[in-house]
C-alpha cells in the first residue's frame, strides 16, 4: 500500500531523511518509532504530499506522489502533531466546512459527518463550540475531519501527545477501530509503550534512517535469544548480593540493574528456569518476585539502535 525507494530529503546539506526503503502492506498498523530527530515528522510529510524529496520515489496504492496530487489527496489523510482549530465554530459546522472542501457530495455530506462522529465518539458534541472541547476531544475532531473523505491510508504524528491517560486509552480504541475497518495506519511516536498496543509491524528509525522494520512479533523472535527475566527485590543490599551471584552463571547474558530490579537473558529451557528460579529464592533473602516477562517493541529498539538523536 505505502512504498518508498531510496527516500531522502536534504536541508542545505543536513539529511533529514536518507536512503528509506519502507513497505507498508494494506490493513496494517505500522508504528513509526525514533527518537526526537529521527526524521519521522519529515517522512510522513513526505508520504502526504506535503514535503518534496530531495530525491527517491513514494507510491501510495501505485501512485506515484508529487505526479498525481489530487488522486493521492484523495486516499491519504494526515494528522499533525500540532494543528489548529477554528474555536468559534460548532462540531457541526467545522466538519461541515471541511466536507465542502473535500468535495463530498452535498447529498452525502450528513451522512458522512454523523459516520465520523460515531466513529470517533463525538456524536454528543454535534452542536458543541470547538472551544469548548477537552484536548482529548479536538484530537478526535482533528481525526474526524481528516476521515471525512474515507482515505484508504491515514498518518498520525504524535497523536497522543498532550493527552491525559483517559484521552490516550480513547484513542487507542479508536486506532485499533480503524485498522479493523481495514484502514493502513502510520502512526509516528518516541514513546514506545503507545504504540505496543495496537500497532501490528514497526519501523524503526535513527538520524534519518530505518534501521529495522517488520512485523513486531518476527522482529521479537529475531532478537530474543533467551528466556527474558525479571527479578524484584526488597533493597539494594539484596540486589547487590544476587547480581553478583548471577554475574557468574554462563546461562545469563545481557544482565542489567534498574533500582531494585534485575533484568537478564536466560539461555535454557523453561524447566532449566524453574530450577533457577528455585535455587535463587532458596539461596538469597529480599527477592520479591521472579517471572519471565514477555518481549516488547522497547527490547526491539534497544536491542538494534544507538539512541543517538540527529
Amino acid at each position: 500500500m505505502v512504498n518508498t525507494f531510496d527516500l531522502s530529503k536534504y536541508y542545505e546539506t543536513n539529511a533529514a531523511v536518507r536512503d528509506v526503503d519502507l513497505y507498508v502492506s494494506q490493513g496494517e498498523i505500522c508504528g513509526l518509532i525514533g527518537p526526537n530527530g529521527a526524521g519521522k515528522t519529515t517522512l510522513l510529510k513526505m508520504l502526504a504530499g506535503l514535503l518534496r524529496p530531495t530525491s527517491g520515489k513514494i507510491e501510495v496504492d501505485g501512485i506515484e506522489v508529487g505526479a498525481e496530487p489530487k488522486r493521492l489527496h484523495e486516499m491519504v489523510g494526515y494528522v499533525p502533531d500540532t494543528f489548529g482549530l477554528y474555536d468559534e465554530l460548532t462540531v457541526w459546522q467545522f466538519l461541515e466546512y471541511f466536507a465542502r472542501a473535500h468535495r463530498v457530495a452535498s447529498d452525502k455530506v450528513g451522512k458522512r459527518i454523523a459516520s465520523v462522529l460515531e466513529l470517533t465518539n463525538l456524536a454528543s458534541k454535534i452542536q458543541a463550540t470547538v472551544g469548548s472541547l477537552s484536548r482529548g476531544m479536538r484530537q478526535r475532531l482533528v481525526i474526524a475531519k481528516t476521515l471525512l473523505h474515507a482515505p484508504r491510508v491515514l498518518l498520525l504524528d504524535e497523536p497522543a501527545s498532550g493527552l491525559d491517560p483517559l484521552a490516550r486509552m480513547e484513542l487507542r480504541d479508536l486506532i485499533k477501530e480503524l485498522g479493523r475497518l481495514g484502514t493502513t495506519l502510520i502512526v509516528s511516536s518516541h514513546i514506545l509503550t503507545e504504540l505496543a498496543d495496537f500497532c501490528t509491524s514497526v519501523v524503526i528509525m535513527e538520524q534519518g534512517h530505518v534501521i529495522r522494520s517488520g512485523r513486531i512479533d518476527e522482529l521479537i523472535e529475531a532478537i530474543r535469544g533467551g528466556l527474558a527475566v525479571r527479578i524484584e527485590l526488597m533493597d539494594e543490599g539484596a540486589v547487590g548480593a544476587l547480581l553478583a551471584a548471577l554475574e557468574n552463571r554462563d546461562e545469563l547474558k545481557n544482565i542489567s540493574v534498574n533500582r531494585l530490579t534485575i533484568d537478564c537473558t536466560f539461555d535454557g529451557d523453561r524447566a532449566s528456569l524453574a530450577r533457577l528460579h528455585r535455587e535463587v529464592v532458596l539461596a538469597h533473602t529480599g527477592v520479591v518476585s521472579f517471572y519471565e516477562r514477555r518481549f516488547t517493541i522497547e527490547d526491539v529498539f534497544m536491542a538494534v539502535g544507538s539512541h543517538k538523536v540527529s
